[in-house]
């Protein structure tokens, strides 16, 4: 009986091995004390500062509102004192206590494995496929400049879906507690705009259910699905209630809410309400985006750096030249 157990346990085992030592091999430097230059992250705690001092004399607690971002504005959109411990708990049980940034790529293997797994795809191949999704040439990028809650929330992504499809292949509690646990940790990790995505995408594959549901005439199962995932992941959003609704409430009064008077009313691209397209699209680049996920640096590469050096550059030569031809002076 143990013998068995063990068999069966001991892919999963290597797999976890396999994980932790690829990720504290690949971020080996933070193991020697060095640490990422993490923009977005040293602007954070900047702007947090003000709420952490205010929190040492007041018995840990935060302000509500801070003046070290824009004009000032509600604090706990920065950093607040959460409610939502059973996440947080999560969470470190899911990071097996690695440092930053080895736990990021840990926890994408981890909770991939584990959709692989829910899949019945063959440890070894799931295996794979985790590193595949872990160490994606957008994770390493966005964690080098500070985008953490985007990483870990993407990194839940495929627990989520993994917990929904059991449910929708009739593992009703098992998959009804996994949801509910995982969708409250993915929106905990804080970036809505990952979380809408994963929505989304979690939509689709149910209308591909549903459809297959009503051909095989799976009434019962179709609405107990449909109601159990619903309530699953309801609960996974009220546990995260104080910060998804103080955000709700917030956002009604800025640009992306449409209702400030700061809003820009005379642009031609303006929407009724929220943002109008060219601000929200500021950052993209056209339809053929996507294309940049295979062919890396498709369209350039970082604005805040070169790529070559401007004196071993041919393109920067030749404009040069040109613009030297235009205007008359020699160039060399």
């Amino acid at each position: 009986m143990k013998s068995q157990l063990l068999k069966k346990a001991l892919p999963h085992l290597i797999a976890i091995i396999v994980f932790a030592a690829i990720a504290l091999i690949y971020c080996k430097p933070a193991l020697d004390g060095q640490v990422l230059q993490q923009h977005d992250i040293t602007s954070w705690k900047g702007s947090i500062h003000q709420s952490q001092e205010y929190a040492k004399t007041h018995d840990g607690n935060y302000p509500l509102w801070t003046n070290a971002l824009f004009s000032g504005m509600p604090a706990f959109q920065i950093g607040y004192k959460g409610n939502n411990f059973i996440p947080g708990i999560v969470h470190k049980i899911m990071s097996v206590g690695l440092p930053q940034p080895a736990q990021f790529f840990m926890l994408a293997c981890i909770c991939f494995y584990l959709l692989a797994v829910i899949l019945r795809i063959n440890p070894w191949v799931g295996m794979m496929g985790a590193l595949g999704f872990a160490y994606a040439t957008y994770d390493p990028v966005i964690i080098s400049v500070g985008h953490d809650t985007k990483m870990w929330t993407i990194a839940y992504m495929p627990a989520v879906l993994g917990s929904v499809i059991l449910i929708y292949e009739k593992r009703y509690w098992l998959g009804a507690a996994l949801t509910a646990l995982f969708t409250s940790t993915m929106i905990a990790m804080n970036h809505p705009q990952i979380a809408y995505y994963f929505f989304i995408a979690a939509a689709i594959m149910t209308i591909f259910y549903v459809v297959r549901w009503a051909q095989q005439k799976e009434w019962k199962h179709l609405v107990l699905a449909l109601g159990i995932t619903a309530a699953a992941g309801l609960v996974g959003v009220a546990t995260n209630a104080v910060n998804v609704m103080s955000t709700f409430d917030y956002q009604k009064a800025t640009i992306r809410g449409g209702a400030t008077a700061l809003t820009d009313t005379t642009h031609k691209n303006k929407t009724a309400n929220g943002l109008d397209r060219d601000y929200a699209m500021s950052y993209s680049i056209n339809i053929t985006e996507p294309f940049v996920m295979m062919v890396p640096r498709m369209y350039g590469g970082s604005g805040d750096k070169e790529e070559v050096s401007s004196d071993k550059s041919k393109a920067i030569a030749a404009l040069c030249k040109q613009c030297h031809r235009n205007c008359g002076s020699n160039y060399p």
